[in-house]
């Protein structure tokens, strides 16, 4: 079941799209079937919409903003600007936490997971699926690993290292984890494995 933001008739509009791209795929969807599953005529739409890229670009917008939301509403860094501060204070399960939450919502949150798998389909025959799926699942989560590195290397928790390379060896495991659709509970265990191997190669020695 495709999640309903609901609201005013511009987010009716998104969010119908959001159910039909998401069966259909982009390419397959029409302005028209949009239309109908929102209840109007095709020419009401462009009351609100140029056609059916910017509806999609509109709904991209909507759906990248919420998992940041959902990321940073869990207390873990969402953007690479963001202070890694917590990273380098929590400890023991605290840490664990933390890690988790970073990485909870691909996995909990059913909006998410679906706009995953709507990427993911479309990406093969969409250009512009493509980059987002990358940018979203691939390239922000690899800049988010890559800003906590660093400032653990700055601050002596983490032996010095390549952090690029860190941060995209920290999250390969847990990208391909999301990818198969992995349980809930079994990526959680998962990611606190993954994590307690990761800071046993990195940690400072005698930390």
């Amino acid at each position: 079941m495709v999640p309903k933001v609901g609201g005013d008739a511009r987010e009716r509009i998104l969010d119908e799209a959001f159910v039909l791209f998401s069966q259909k795929g982009y390419a397959a969807t029409t302005v028209r079937d949009i239309a109908s599953a929102v209840g109007v005529k095709a020419a009401s739409l462009y009351n609100h919409f140029g056609g059916k890229r910017e509806i999609f670009d509109a709904l991209m917008e909507r759906e990248t903003a919420y998992v940041e939301r959902r990321v940073r509403s869990a207390g873990a860094i969402a953007h690479p600007d963001d202070d890694p501060q917590a990273y380098s204070k929590a400890k023991g399960a605290a840490l664990a936490e933390l890690v988790w939450n970073s990485y909870a919502p691909f996995f909990e949150d059913d909006r998410i997971r679906l706009f995953r798998r709507m990427l993911a389909a479309g990406r093969y025959s969409d250009e512009r699926c493509a980059e987002l799926y990358k940018g979203v699942f691939v390239v922000r989560p690899i800049k988010l690993q890559e800003t906590v590195f660093s400032h653990l290397v700055d601050v002596g928790t983490f032996e010095p290292c390549n952090t690029r390379l860190a941060a995209e060896q920290f999250h390969g495991p847990l990208f391909m984890a999301m990818d198969s659709e992995m349980e809930a509970g079994e990526a959680r265990e998962f990611c606190e494995r993954h994590l307690a191997a990761f800071n046993a190669a990195h940690g400072k020695r005698g930390k």
